[in-house]
């Protein structure tokens, strides 16, 4: 989708990115933090959480239930918009892409389908957060949240590498920490918040104003 396409339909391209990854308990600290960003926020933000097929589309209604901003599970080739919610599909592995070579960016969603095993794919947060840096650059923020395994790690590896902001949660407000302490262990973590404070920073990066509401 070119930039005139955005114009139309009255939608802006986003500014920034930001990709959470979780797993276990991750369902939960997404319900704490998404419903706090505003309506205004000038980024993409995009939620790769490791669930069994079919139960992100739930999540993902759960999600609309509770937040100011529009959620969905996208469609491959989808249009990246800011101030949008993205919930991706289990069983799949999303990245960013730009489209087009307009001075001003526009930017679409992709999604492969590793196969139809049933099994999660297991490289999902690296692979989104790695795209988010290679097309986001320093306007790329990842954060790690609750959660077992290492996938994140290097996807955290590449925003810090990028010149983005790598955020953690922290033990004490983790269901396990397995997860972010990898990225942490790894020395790619920058910050390293408790689960209340995320949504604030996030917003201070990236210039929304918290206060406010939809109308």
């Amino acid at each position: 989708m070119e930039n005139a396409n955005y114009q139309r339909l009255g939608q802006k391209a986003p500014d920034w990115v930001v990709v959470f990854g979780a797993t276990a308990g991750g369902p939960q600290a997404l319900s704490q933090i998404l419903p706090q960003f505003p309506v205004n926020i000038p980024a993409a933000v995009l939620v790769a959480q490791h669930m069994r097929p079919g139960f992100t589309r739930v999540l993902a209604a759960h999600f609309q239930r509770l937040c100011r901003l529009p959620v969905c599970e996208p469609e491959d080739g989808q249009a990246l918009l800011a101030s949008r919610i993205v919930v991706c599909p289990s069983n799949a592995r999303v990245s960013i892409a730009r489209v087009g070579f307009s001075p001003t960016p526009a930017y679409c969603i992709n999604i492969e389908h590793p196969g139809d095993s049933g099994r999660m794919a297991t490289s999902k947060i690296d692979t989104l957060m790695i795209s988010a840096a290679e097309v986001f650059g320093k306007r790329a923020i990842g954060v790690l949240l609750t959660g077992i395994g290492t996938d994140g790690r290097e996807g955290m590896r590449a925003i810090h590498e990028a010149g983005g902001i790598t955020i953690a949660q922290d033990q004490a407000t983790s269901v396990v920490h397995a997860l972010p302490s990898a990225a942490i262990e790894a020395g790619v973590v920058g910050e390293i918040l408790p689960l209340w404070d995320i949504a604030e920073r996030i917003t201070q990066i990236v210039g929304g104003r918290s206060d406010a509401v939809a109308a």
